[in-house]
């Protein structure tokens, strides 16, 4: 049986390095024949949370919110991957996964975290 999961990640940066844990995340995933889907906030990009998936009326969300509401609905597992920012999580990957709720009820999620620091991306996994 293959597992499909959900990989989130969160920078928005430029030059950003946690790109290469998402990355290694994936292939790890992949070698163990899961179905990968990876929602990255830079290229989802639904802007600043106004309204959550759930509060538009049924077929209304933007495609690519509906697209993604869709996999997460499906999938058997999530995978978050947190850099640490100021003590906590990007704020691009906090409003990409506040946009919805129920959608991930009764499923298991993992934390990869990272950190330039000594923690390894503790505070953000606390997050």
């Amino acid at each position: 049986m293959n597992f499909k999961t959900v990989v989130f990640y969160g920078s928005y940066r430029r030059d950003r390095q946690g790109i290469k844990a998402a990355r290694f995340t994936i292939d790890r995933l992949q070698e163990r024949n899961h179905e990968v889907i990876f929602a990255d906030a830079k290229e989802y990009d639904f802007g600043i949370l106004d309204r959550m998936y759930k509060e538009y009326e049924q077929g209304q969300a933007p495609e690519k919110m509906e697209e993604l509401a869709e996999h997460i609905r499906t999938a058997n597992g999530f995978v978050v991957v947190a850099g640490e920012y100021n003590h906590s999580i990007q704020p691009g990957l906090s409003n990409l996964m506040d946009h919805f709720l129920e959608e991930y009820y009764f499923r298991p999620a993992g934390i990869v975290s990272y950190s330039v620091g000594g923690f390894g991306g503790v505070r953000a996994a606390i997050q």
